[in-house]
């Protein structure tokens, strides 16, 4: 379900573990719970309609999968040069991609199911997706971007130099991709992002390239050397994405910009933290839900905001003295997000404050609580899965387990037991490092 992976994640991985900011702390405690029942309580069964879409996971740096209901280790792991990362199922869920090794040295690996049969594509790469339609994967590796044939891994065909980032159309008909930018006096001019759509074909043979768009020029109130991935409204008419400033400066902040499908109508929305998970557009319509606000810090100035595209102006639906985080969409008028109190970052993770799940309703502003606040616990990474069940993840710090109920608001079980914990950087977590559904 997690189509896009940007690697450069696992630096900032690093640097959180190197700076002690693995993990959440103390919570609130002063949610009442609705549904959901605490971790080792009586656990009711999931009950849904639908089954649980198929999953794949990291447990102990190994790549497993619970398919049918029924864990299994599909390639075996472990730390360092071993370790697995970043699970995503093939459009068919006939595949998985993944990586093995360490940040800057990470191999992009396949594994068929079916067959147990792995594959290494490349080594190293920065960022790759599957196409929606396809099971072809494409691939940046140093600025060069690439596709391949998922039975075809060692004959890839290059598309473009010199690039930044990428996303698939939404038909799977080619990519749309931004060109780096170049510094042009050895200091502080550079080049504009050009934002270029390269058609594919069915065969796998590549077009010529045109210009869709080309960013603003650098000035008091803009700056880009680049983009993050491209995220397609429900329609097809509009597409989200952050202009990205140099490393230092995009920590902290970046443009969060709508650009219309045919390049005609462009809008700088807001500054947010470089986090592409945090930018989601309502499965109905055309509204986009992100979490505003500049500052590394998870724990500070992060507020769920919701916009129409194109003109609307952003609501904030987080309360004051409360800060937002990962969320979800729970049909075109819902919203599941992690929250809790707003605090300063603490380097001593048993002193941040633990999120808990609450449901947004985007007409009126009111707020439901899904989950206890608890000082142990913390909640985060919701989902809302293709059978309307509820996912989430419970990490107390030591131990991550994915949660799942049959509808938010009903009561959930432990659905996998043991994951490895996800991406960290100053409480903005990336679970999409260990977690992804089929489908």
């Amino acid at each position: 379900m997690r189509v896009v992976l940007y690697l450069g994640v696992t630096l900032v991985s690093l640097v959180s573990m190197l700076t002690g900011t693995i993990g959440a702390a103390a919570g609130t405690g002063n949610n009442k719970a609705v549904a959901v029942q605490t971790e080792g309580a009586t656990l009711p069964s999931i009950r849904s309609k639908h089954t649980v879409p198929n999953a794949a996971f990291i447990r102990g740096g190994s790549l497993w999968a619970k398919i049918a209901g029924k864990e299994r280790q599909l390639v075996p792991g472990g730390t360092g040069a071993a370790a697995v990362r970043y699970p995503r199922w093939s459009p068919d869920g006939q595949w998985i991609a993944y990586t093995r090794g360490e940040m800057g040295s990470q191999q992009l690996r396949l594994i068929e199911i079916s067959k147990g049969a792995e594959h290494q594509v490349v080594k190293p790469v920065d960022r790759f997706a599957w196409s929606p339609d396809k099971n072809r994967l494409a691939y940046l590796q140093n600025g060069v971007l690439f596709v391949v044939d998922a039975k075809s891994p060692s004959k890839p065909t290059q598309i473009a130099r010199e690039m930044s980032n990428f996303a698939w159309l939404p038909d799977g008909s080619g990519m749309l991709a931004s060109t780096q930018a170049k510094i042009l006096d050895g200091q502080s001019n550079w080049t504009q992002v050009r934002l270029l759509r390269i058609p594919i074909s069915a065969t796998g043979s590549v077009g010529p390239a045109t210009i869709l768009y080309t960013l603003p020029q650098q000035s008091d109130d803009f700056f880009a050397v680049g983009t993050s991935t491209f995220k397609w409204s429900a329609n097809g008419k509009w597409f989200a994405f952050l202009a990205t400033p140099t490393a230092s400066l995009s920590a902290d902040g970046n443009t969060l910009c709508l650009l219309s499908a045919d390049g005609k109508v462009f809008r700088k929305v807001d500054e947010m933290v470089n986090h592409e998970q945090w930018i989601q557009w309502s499965p109905i319509g055309e509204s986009l839900a992100y979490i505003g606000g500049v500052g590394r810090e998870a724990t500070s100035n992060k507020q769920l905001k919701v916009l129409k595209a194109p003109t609307s102006q952003p609501a904030a639906y987080t309360p004051q003295g409360k800060v937002a985080g990962d969320f979800s969409w729970n049909g075109g008028q819902s919203i599941i997000v992690s929250q809790t109190v707003e605090s300063p970052f603490s380097n001593d993770p048993a002193k941040r404050m633990r999120p808990s799940l609450v449901a947004v309703d985007v007409a009126s502003g009111k707020q439901r609580p899904l989950t206890a606040g608890a000082a142990a616990v913390g909640e985060y990474d919701p989902i809302v899965l293709p059978g309307q069940q509820l996912s989430w993840v419970r990490y107390d710090g030591l131990k991550a387990n994915v949660w799942v109920a049959g509808k938010a608001g009903k009561p959930g079980a432990v659905w996998i037991s043991g994951i490895d914990p996800g991406d960290n950087y100053y409480e903005q977590w990336g679970w999409d490092a260990v977690l992804d559904y089929a489908g």
